[in-house]
């Protein structure tokens, strides 16, 4: 079983609105401190003194929108380098992997050749990151391997259906293996249905 910062009681979604302040100000102090600029630099430049911003960069209070927009002109960073990654789309999404890149040590590496080039992204092992996207992995492979023998389409809905409920409760999901040892005997005995139906086939061709 992994452990994991989600597991005590607090609303996950409480969690996240209390914890932005301080993701915010994690990045503008690491961005400040990148372009030399002191606390009381910045503060002058936005119309605020040194302890105002501290106490953004602290996590204590969250700059409202306008405040972050020119915070970031001051800085000479895209607003969205400041606040938390919306995923819904394109920009939003690199976003969120410059943040992976800078927490998680995400690598990016194209592999395949020039007229098959795919992009991936690489988590080392000695992150704890690595455990979570190998619990996905595991259960998408199952998932896909399912959907390979799925005899109509309402099963391979259904063997869907399952897989988002995974994915929409994680990562509850990780904690109890069972249901895995259910996907992978059921594959076993829907590819030796085939293997048979197969034999069957084949013997009828030679004779």
């Amino acid at each position: 079983m992994i452990m994991n910062e989600m597991s005590n009681p607090q609303n996950p979604l409480d969690y996240l609105e209390e914890s932005s302040g301080t993701r915010v100000g994690f990045r503008i102090r690491q961005i400040r401190e990148s372009k030399g600029l002191s606390q009381a630099e910045l503060g002058e430049a936005v119309g605020l003194n040194a302890d105002r911003i501290q106490k953004y960069e602290n996590g204590v209070r969250k700059p409202k929108k306008e405040l972050l927009t020119n915070i970031a002109s001051v800085l000479g960073v895209s607003p969205l380098a400041l606040a938390d990654p919306v995923t819904t789309n394109y920009v939003g999404v690199l976003f969120a992997m410059f943040e992976m890149e800078n927490r998680y040590n995400l690598r990016i590496e194209k592999i395949g050749d020039d007229k098959n080039p795919e992009l991936c992204l690489k988590i080392k092992p000695q992150d704890h990151l690595y455990d979570y996207m190998n619990e996905w992995y595991e259960v998408y492979s199952l998932t896909q391997a399912e959907l390979e023998v799925a005899s109509s389409d309402e099963e391979r809905r259904e063997i869907m259906k399952s897989y988002l409920n995974w994915e929409w409760n994680f990562p509850k999901g990780i904690t109890d293996k069972s249901d895995r040892e259910v996907q992978k005997d059921r594959i076993k005995k829907k590819i030796e249905e085939l293997q048979k139906a197969y034999d069957k086939l084949d013997k009828n061709d030679s004779e």
